[in-house]
C-alpha cells in the first residue's frame, strides 16, 4: 500500500425523525433528541446547601430561556423545553440541605483522605436516608457543592500525612500482629478506610454510590458552576461560554434519563468497539497492583461499564500494563455475553482498543473467549496514542493559513498504521477546534486484520459520542476518552464489587 495523505468526510450523527446532520448543537436544535421522551417532566433530588439549591432552581429557570451566543463554534442555546421537548421545573421533586457549618467541620480537618471521605459522607447519607425511606420516585440526583469542596478535596489540596506510628499500626493490625482495645481498633479501621480511598471527591461519590446499588445516576455540579462562573477566578461566563455550558448540562442530563440524545450515522451494523482500562492503585496495602475493565460501545452509540479483575498487570514497559491469558478472556467473555443479549446475535466484528501493544498471552486470552461465544466474530486489536512526532503545516503562497490542517485529514502509512487528525479547522465552524498546531493519533492494526481506511474512518466517528459535552467532536474516541475516570471510580475505594451498569452512571 502507498503512503497516502487522506480526508475523511465529517461523520454524521442522527436525531429526531432520523434526521442526519454533523453538529450536535445543530440536529438538537433543529430536530430534537434521537429517542423522544415527550411527554415527560424530570424528576430530580437536588443535595446541597440552601444555597446551592437556590442556585439550581435559578440555573434549572435560567437554561429555559434562550442563551444567546455570536460565536459559532459555541451557538445559541435554544431553551431546554424547546430543544428536548420535556419539562424540566426548577423546583425538584426533593431536596436536602446540608448545612454549611456541616461542610466546614468536616473540611477542616487536615488530611486529605480522612476530609474527602468525611464531606462525601454527608452527601452520600442524604441519598442513603431517601433510598430507605422515601417513596419519592426520582431521575436524577444534582450533588451541587460549595467551591470549598472542590479546593479541599481533590489530589492537588493540602494534605497532612497520617503520623507514622499510625501507618505501622495500621499495617500490624491488618496483618494481625497487634492486639489492641476495641475503641483502637475501630480507630485505626476507620483511618485505614479513609487511606483506602481515593482523595478525589467525584470519583470517591462515584464509588460509594455504586457500591451502595444507587439505582438513580447523578450530576455533580460546582455551585459556581450554577452561576456561569468561573471556578478558578469567579469571573461571570461570556455569553458563548453560558450557551455552551447550558448545551453540555442539558444533553448529560438528558443521556443520564436513560435516552440518547443522538446516535452515529454511518457506523457499521454488528460492530462493537471495546475500550480497556487499566488503573493502578495508589492506596497504601496494595502497591503494584492495577485494576482492569472494558468500556463496550454499540453501533448507537450507548456504553456499558465491565469491571475485570485485580492483578499485577503492571508491564516492564513504564505505563504499560498487560492481562493474563485468564483474566483476558474472563473480560472479553462478559462484553460478548452482554453484547448478545442486547443483540440476540453475535457481533460480526468486534474491536478492542488500547494505549499500548497487546501482549501475546492477553492476546490469546481475547481469541479464546471469541472462540468459545461466538466463533464466526471477528477480532482486531488497535492502538490509539496521541503522537507528537508527526506535525503538518500549510504553506500556501498568498492564503490565509493561521487555521491549520483540517480535522478528518489522515496519513496512512501502510495498511497497518495511520495518523488521523481529529482536532483541527472545521469549514463549517470556520475555525480550528486546536489553539495550536494540532498533534494527531498514531492509530495501529495491532492484531487481527481490518483496512486501515475503515479504521480511521470508524475512530473518527466515535469521537463523536462525547454526550458528557455537547460539542462537534472530541479529540479522542470515545472507548478510550473516559478510561481514566472510569478507571478512578474502579479504584476510588476498596473491595469494590460492582455489576455491569451502563457508562451513565460512570460520567
Amino acid at each position: 500500500m502507498k503512503t497516502q495523505l487522506i480526508y475523511l468526510k465529517e461523520p454524521k450523527l442522527v436525531f429526531g425523525h432520523n434526521q442526519p446532520i454533523e453538529d450536535p448543537r445543530d440536529g438538537l436544535a433543529l430536530f430534537g433528541p434521537y429517542e423522544s421522551l415527550n411527554p415527560y417532566t424530570i424528576q430530580a433530588g437536588v443535595i446541597g446547601t440552601e444555597r446551592g439549591i437556590q442556585l439550581y432552581k435559578e440555573f434549572v429557570t435560567g437554561i429555559q430561556a434562550p442563551i444567546y451566543s455570536t460565536n459559532i463554534q459555541r451557538p445559541t442555546f435554544p431553551g431546554f423545553e424547546a430543544i428536548f421537548e420535556i419539562k424540566w421545573p426548577n423546583e425538584p421533586a426533593l431536596t436536602r440541605i446540608i448545612s454549611s457549618s456541616e461542610i466546614d467541620r468536616a473540611l477542616s480537618l487536615p488530611n486529605l483522605k480522612e476530609r474527602t471521605y468525611r464531606v462525601i459522607s454527608l452527601f452520600l447519607k442524604k441519598i442513603l436516608d431517601v433510598r430507605d425511606s422515601e417513596e419519592t420516585k426520582l431521575d436524577i440526583w444534582y450533588i451541587v457543592i460549595p467551591k470549598g469542596i472542590w479546593l479541599k478535596c481533590r489530589p492537588q489540596s493540602k494534605n497532612v500525612n497520617f503520623p507514622p506510628t499510625r501507618l505501622k499500626n495500621i499495617t500490624a493490625h491488618n496483618a494481625g500482629q497487634m492486639a489492641i482495645t476495641a475503641d483502637l481498633e475501630n480507630d485505626l479501621e476507620e483511618t485505614a478506610t479513609f487511606l483506602d480511598s481515593s482523595s478525589d471527591f467525584h470519583n470517591q461519590l462515584k464509588a460509594r454510590l455504586l457500591k451502595e446499588k444507587i439505582s438513580i445516576p447523578a450530576q455533580i455540579i460546582l455551585e459556581p458552576t450554577l452561576q456561569f462562573r468561573d471556578k478558578y477566578k469567579n469571573l461571570e461566563y461570556s455569553n458563548e461560554m453560558k450557551a455552551h455550558l447550558a448545551w453540555t448540562q442539558s444533553s448529560t442530563t438528558y443521556y443520564k434519563l436513560g435516552k440518547l440524545p443522538w446516535k452515529l450515522n454511518e457506523i457499521r451494523n454488528g460492530v462493537c468497539y471495546v475500550g480497556l482500562v487499566f488503573k493502578k492503585f495508589e492506596r497504601f496495602d496494595i502497591k503494584g497492583y492495577a485494576c482492569s475493565a472494558a468500556q463496550m460501545f454499540l453501533d448507537s452509540g450507548d456504553g456499558t461499564i465491565f469491571k475485570g479483575n485485580i492483578g499485577p498487570w503492571a508491564s516492564i514497559t513504564p505505563k504499560e500494563y498487560h492481562l493474563k491469558k485468564a483474566d483476558a478472556k474472563e473480560l472479553l467473555a462478559k462484553v460478548l455475553t452482554s453484547y448478545q443479549l442486547k443483540r440476540d446475535a453475535p457481533p460480526d466484528e468486534i474491536f478492542i482498543h488500547g494505549r499500548a501493544s497487546f501482549s501475546i498471552e492477553e492476546w490469546e486470552g481475547f481469541e479464546e473467549a471469541v472462540k468459545d461465544t461466538c466463533s464466526n466474530t471477528k477480532l482486531i486489536g488497535i492502538t490509539i496514542r496521541e503522537s507528537d512526532k508527526l506535525k503538518l503545516y500549510r504553506d500556501i503562497p498568498g492564503e490565509d493559513c493561521k487555521y491549520g490542517n483540517l480535522r478528518g485529514l489522515s496519513w496512512i502509512v501502510n495498511e497497518k498504521e495511520g495518523f488521523l487528525w481529529t482536532r483541527g479547522f472545521v469549514p463549517s465552524l470556520n475555525t480550528s477546534t486546536s489553539l495550536e498546531i494540532p498533534n494527531p493519533l498514531r492509530i495501529v492494526v495491532d492484531k487481527g486484520e481490518e483496512n486501515i481506511e475503515q479504521v480511521l474512518t470508524d475512530i473518527l466517528a466515535l469521537t463523536k459520542l462525547n454526550y458528557n459535552a455537547c460539542i462537534y467532536g472530541d479529540g479522542v474516541p470515545v472507548t478510550l476518552r473516559f478510561s481514566d475516570q472510569v478507571g478512578g471510580i474502579l479504584t476510588a475505594i476498596k473491595k469494590l464489587d460492582v455489576q455491569v451498569l451502563p457508562f451513565k452512571y460512570y460520567i
